[in-house]
């Protein structure tokens, strides 16, 4: 069903005239989209785990998203992906998600993470969102199980990047050393929390390539 909505949706973004598509499961009669995608080809962005997912991805996606656990895993992940890609002519890069708590000292990120995400975590709905994700006891070991949990506390299984604005950086340099082309970043308090962030975090990526300047 997938692969037959995707080349649904981009043959509407490339026909000029009105045309019928009669598939497995979907159909239309007459059927256009206006107006155009402005690039000839889209960036696709694609988030899976599974080996179905992301052999989706390896035909059809320009980024995949994928959780990473540490970088050991990182490394593989990203190297497995790349060759995979190549292999059916294609280059997929490799994308994931963060979670970030970053302040002047380590003692300070980490014991607002420990007051956030441990103290006042709402464990019933960690639980609950695990068990959508397809989380459970039965897939993983004890020990697994509880960085997961860990981490849907803190930010919905991200890559913890805890500490100050250097640790920071050294983190995110790490993660990109691994093959890992881009992450997004999230925040307790994006308003508040993301300022500091922008003012001593940035620069630092700046300084070693890690990001362009914005003029």
């Amino acid at each position: 069903m997938a692969q037959e909505w995707f080349d649904y949706v981009t043959r509407l973004w490339r026909e000029d005239s009105a045309f019928d598509w009669e598939g497995t499961f979907f159909r239309g009669k007459g059927v256009y989209g206006l107006p155009h995608p402005v690039q000839a080809r889209v960036p696709v962005i694609n988030a899976a785990a599974s080996e179905e997912g992301r052999g989706f991805a390896m035909r059809n996606a320009d980024f995949l998203f994928t959780p990473v656990f540490d970088f050991g895993q990182a490394k593989e992940t990203a190297a497995d992906i790349k060759q995979k890609s190549q292999s059916v002519g294609r280059d997929v890069q490799v994308l994931t998600f963060c979670t970030v708590v970053c302040r002047p000292t380590q003692k300070e990120a980490e014991e607002y993470l420990n007051w956030y995400a441990n103290e006042h975590a709402d464990w019933e709905a960690v639980d609950n969102l695990m068990t959508l994700q397809g989380m459970h006891a039965q897939s993983f070991t004890k020990e697994a199980l509880a960085m997961f949990r860990d981490r849907f506390a803190a930010g919905h299984g991200g890559f913890p990047l805890v500490g100050t604005p250097d640790h920071i950086a050294d983190q995110l340099e790490k993660l990109s050393d691994t093959g890992v082309a881009g992450t997004t970043l999230s925040f307790v308090d994006y308003a508040k929390e993301f300022p500091y962030f922008r003012q001593e975090v940035l620069p630092r990526l700046e300084a070693r390539g890690l990001r362009l300047p914005v003029e």
